[in-house]
């Protein structure tokens, strides 16, 4: 099993973010699954110009030379992909959209069906983090992480979505346990995931809940 996380935030490894997938990850852990983080501050990563070259002229490669091939290449390798990012005006930040946008590259229209003979798609987990205290904020990236999926035919697997994220890197003797409780929950969640291939019905019980309510 390849596991690939894509880290969207501009704070890379000091990023809220990067404390929740790596709880996440804890429950991928084994002698059969190879896990890589990607953090898209530290790549360049040129924007889509919209020219359709890799789809029509040369179908699977960009024609901006940028380090985008080699993260595909990963992608491509990969059963599961995190895509992890900080809520910006209630949506994924500019970092991972730009990086979307570029995964046109990855080969043909993706609106047209596929040949079901064909290799599974890789299943997709979002994660993000808010400072707010509205879960609602995280409508717009529920609703997008379901589309790209439907769009690329791939299973969505986990949705992990928190509000007042701060906590995850910033946090007082008084929400320690807290955060805790719930970097442990976010392993379990992991570990669930590796094994099942989805959540259990406990574990489903409690995604709604903020840090703080750990």
């Amino acid at each position: 099993m390849n596991i690939v996380c894509i880290n969207g935030s501009p704070k890379g490894l000091k990023s809220n973010s990067h404390v929740m997938t790596r709880a996440i990850l804890k429950g991928f852990e084994s002698a059969t699954s190879a896990i890589k983080n990607i953090f898209l501050s530290e790549k360049k990563i040129n924007y889509c110009t919209g020219c359709y070259s890799c789809w029509f002229k040369t179908p699977g490669k960009c024609v901006i030379k940028d380090d985008m091939a080699e993260i595909i290449k990963v992608i491509k390798e990969s059963t599961i992909i995190i895509l992890a990012t900080p809520l910006y005006f209630n949506n994924i930040s500019g970092t991972l959209k730009v990086f979307f946008d570029r995964l046109t590259a990855m080969g043909g229209d993706p609106h047209k069906s596929r040949d079901s003979s064909n290799k599974e798609a890789a299943s997709f987990i979002m994660v993000s983090n808010c400072g707010f205290p509205y879960r609602s904020q995280f409508d717009v990236i529920s609703l997008w992480i379901k589309n790209v999926t439907k769009i690329l035919q791939a299973k969505l697997i986990g949705e992990f979505y928190t509000t007042n994220g701060k906590v995850l890197t910033q946090f007082d003797n008084s929400q320690t346990d807290a955060r805790n409780n719930y970097l442990d929950y976010l392993t379990r969640c992991g570990t669930c995931l590796f094994e099942n291939g989805e959540l259990s019905e406990e574990l489903k019980a409690s995604l709604n809940k903020g840090i703080l309510e750990f």
